[in-house]
């Protein structure tokens, strides 16, 4: 479903070719400054890649088209810091037009629905990651492209992820996921 072919952004990377296919995973590796976050960030067409590099449903990729089938979440999250988490709530279902109660279910399973009349930035780095990671169960999209999506979780929130992405790959979900740890039976791609 999605091709990449000969994907360069010099100094960090460059001829980078692969395929990911339904039920599959790539791992982007490497170390900090290496380039993970670039080449994540070009994968979901917030740096446009040169023509005729980025294909999906073997098509060249029609960004707005294209977007419409992702979940990007990245290192930085996309959590309006001085809001309140229901007002966060607001926004996505105004963006989205996803149901209040469907991002509820969610908050719950990530163990955030007691936060609601909490503002983001006094929620711990963990609780904004579960926050942020609860679009992984309402937000339905093909393609999950997660930035260290591992990182600020304690054990019950990899467990969730980890769940959660097992779930997206037997659904005929694709996952890019950008780590500084090696996941066991996952391609990758060290950078």
């Amino acid at each position: 479903m999605l091709d990449v072919r000969n994907f360069t952004f010099e100094p960090l990377f460059s001829d980078l070719s692969f395929s990911l296919q339904k039920q599959e995973t790539l791992l982007v590796r490497g170390a900090n400054g290496a380039g993970k976050s670039t080449l994540l960030r070009m994968f979901a067409g917030l740096i446009r890649p040169k023509a005729n590099t980025l294909f999906w449903e073997k098509k060249a990729v029609e960004l707005s088209t294209y977007q419409q089938n992702l979940l990007y979440i990245s290192h930085k999250l996309a959590l309006h810091s001085e809001a309140l988490v229901k007002d966060q709530i607001k926004l996505w279902q105004y963006h989205y037009g996803v149901r209040k109660a469907v991002i509820e279910e969610a908050l719950e399973l990530w163990g955030m629905l007691p936060f609601l009349n909490k503002k983001i930035n006094y929620l711990s780095q963990g609780q904004q990651k579960r926050l942020s990671l609860s679009r992984l169960h309402w937000l339905v999209r093909s393609l999950w492209i997660l930035d260290e999506s591992h990182t600020n979780l304690d054990a019950d929130g990899r467990k969730i992820l980890d769940n959660a992405l097992a779930h997206h790959l037997e659904s005929d979900g694709l996952a890019i996921l950008a780590s500084h740890e090696k996941r066991p039976s996952t391609r990758e791609i060290c950078l």
